[in-house]
């Protein structure tokens, strides 16, 4: 559960992960309000039942307007004390804002420092084995793809056998669209699955994750259909290498920002430091994408229990690109890779 910080009296959060994470629903309509004495949960008619099963530990309350608009009016009416607010900075739009400031008059707002965001970062046993389900539906994705003619298909036909492969293997939603990026294309380290016609003798970057319960996986794997160049092959030798000093160097006290610099290094020894352009990673888990950040200018610290990824990669035009992604816990005695589909260079029919 979450405290209370030092110099806040309540907390307002409408984060829907964090609203997730504190009270265990999962609807799209709802919000949290933190005092000393109270506990508080609302979402709107539609959520009703779903709350009524879902929640735990705080009070239920069924407001007909927005959630937001219903736990100010309620606040109100009940003139709870509210004095310091802190309220999700990150998240709550300008409008939205200027609503909340407008209605709790006398209410000082200030921003909560992510204070749930960082609660989340070290994940409890439960959570864990949420995202390791997670990360073995990712697996079984890419072991379908391994057996799967790909040359002669277009991106998006491959990337939705891939998202059938782990929807009915019991995926919930997927945390982001499937990156299927063929040939030239591959050199776009975001570059979703096109029209495009997947050809013999190029490289394949395939980007996907699953959920379970709401947590996600994230696992990143380049292919290729046939032979490739030298350089090419250079490449992903290198980006292999990175990922290789990473993942033996995640440990908790590793700052995020020696981390991504251990990687960044190898890559940038080998001449293609300005190919390398993202960070290293970034937490998973209610969320794709979370914290901490594996960045050059991070200022966080592996702790045990945090789940983070590892995913150097090298991007030239015309020439490729390649990428290698794995979920790992970061565990007290030594990285653990939770994703765990072979890193060596599958050449795909």
């Amino acid at each position: 559960m979450i405290r209370i910080p030092i110099g806040y009296d309540s907390l307002l959060i409408t984060h829907l992960p964090n609203v997730r994470y504190l009270t265990g629903f999962s609807g799209s309509a709802g919000c949290v309000m933190i005092t000393r004495a109270k506990k508080l949960f609302f979402t709107d008619f539609r959520y009703q039942a779903q709350a009524k099963r879902e929640v735990s530990g705080f009070d239920v309350h069924i407001v007909p307007a927005g959630a937001l608009a219903g736990a100010c009016a309620y606040a109100v009416k009940r003139r709870l004390k509210l004095g310091v607010m802190g309220f999700d900075a990150a998240h709550l739009d300008h409008r939205s804002f200027l609503e909340v400031k407008k209605v709790l008059k006398g209410t000082s707002l200030k921003d909560s420092g992510q204070v749930v965001e960082k609660s989340r970062q070290v994940k409890s046993r439960s959570e864990i084995g949420r995202i390791r389900k997670a990360c073995a539906l990712a697996d079984l994705a890419m072991e379908r793809l391994r057996r799967t003619k790909v040359t002669g298909k277009t991106e998006m036909e491959i990337a939705w056998l891939l998202e059938s492969v782990m929807r009915k293997a019991g995926s919930g939603a997927l945390p982001f669209e499937i990156i299927v990026a063929s040939g030239p294309r591959s050199a776009m380290p975001h570059g979703v699955a096109s029209g495009r016609v997947i050809r013999p003798d190029e490289l394949v970057v395939v980007d996907l994750g699953a959920s379970i319960d709401g947590y996600c996986s994230d696992m990143t794997r380049t292919f290729s259909t046939g032979d490739l160049s030298r350089r090419q092959s250079e490449i992903y030798h290198i980006v292999r290498e990175a990922q290789d000093v990473a993942l033996q160097a995640a440990r908790p006290g590793v700052t995020c920002a020696e981390l991504d610099g251990m990687a960044r290094r190898h890559i940038t020894g080998s001449g293609y430091g300005d190919a390398f352009g993202h960070s290293l990673g970034h937490g998973v888990g209610l969320e794709e994408h979370e914290g901490p950040v594996l960045a050059p200018r991070s200022k966080e610290i592996l702790m045990a229990g945090m789940t983070v990824t590892i995913e150097p990669g090298i991007y030239v035009e015309r020439i490729g690109g390649v990428r290698i992604e794995d979920t790992i816990l970061v565990g007290s005695r030594g990285p653990v890779r939770l994703t765990g589909f072979t890193r060596e260079l599958i050449r795909l029919r």
